[in-house]
């Protein structure tokens, strides 16, 4: 009788004891399990912000006050002559744009499109019709200081640096730019034209990223100290284009 209350004895202690562990082992499994959803909230919270984060108000027409390009196969630069661009706003985080621009001797020469803004930073928005998809590449690097603002555009063999002011938009336009530019205007017209009547490329909200190759960034701190110079001193002319008609 007395080995069998014992056994008995033992056999509660070690209920009890495997009850003391199960009970001590939850709230550690508790406890991870919210470690594990607080992190997913603050990732989640993290990736709202940035998709949140207000898009900068870039629309407008900018009058060059410096630029520049560097190939990668000689060691000059080519300055910029004259150049105009227009920026307007098409949708919340997307604009379409128009440049002109001179290098000294040579004809005017356009391009347009449009600029998508994701996660803090501009994306040229591309259109590849054949597969009707839309994507994105980091074909420009855009700042914004003021009424000053600054484009770094990434070509195959060249980077192509400019520094902008915002001027009026009935200023005159320079005799040189002004054929190229209306034509400019009619194809993006065209352009934008076919994008919004194609029903597989309109209302899509989704972004695809595509790389496009590495910038040629060997001649980017050049220019940055260029943009700390006009940022810092407003060091560049005031007269508007008004006052050039050549």
């Amino acid at each position: 009788m007395y080995i069998r209350h014992i056994q008995i004895l033992l056999y509660l202690v070690l209920t009890l004891s495997g009850c003391s562990n199960l009970t001590s082992k939850r709230p550690e499994e508790n406890v991870k399990k919210e470690n594990l959803q607080q992190e997913v909230e603050r990732t989640e919270k993290k990736e709202d912000t940035i998709n949140n984060i207000e898009t900068p108000s870039i629309e407008g027409r900018y009058d060059l006050i410096d630029g520049y390009a560097f190939f990668r196969d000689t060691i000059h630069n080519h300055p910029v002559y004259k150049a105009i661009l227009l920026i307007k706003r098409i949708s919340d985080k997307d604009f379409g744009f128009i440049v002109v621009r001179k290098v000294h001797g040579l004809t005017p020469v356009g391009e347009h499109g449009i600029l998508s803004y994701n996660k803090n930073r501009f994306y040229m928005k591309n259109i590849d019709y054949s597969n009707k998809r839309i994507y994105h590449t980091e074909g420009i690097s855009i700042r914004i200081e003021d009424s000053l603002l600054s484009t770094t555009r990434y070509v195959s063999n060249a980077t192509e640096y400019d520094i902008w002011r915002k001027s009026d938009s009935e200023s005159n336009v320079y005799i040189s730019l002004r054929k190229t530019l209306q034509k400019e205007k009619e194809e993006y017209a065209n352009f934008y034209e076919k994008i919004s009547n194609d029903p597989e490329l309109t209302g899509r909200d989704e972004f695809v990223y595509y790389e496009s190759g590495k910038p040629y960034t060997k001649n980017d701190s050049v220019f940055q100290k260029k943009w700390k110079h006009y940022t810092t001193t407003n060091s560049y002319d005031h007269k508007t284009v008004n006052d050039i008609q050549e």
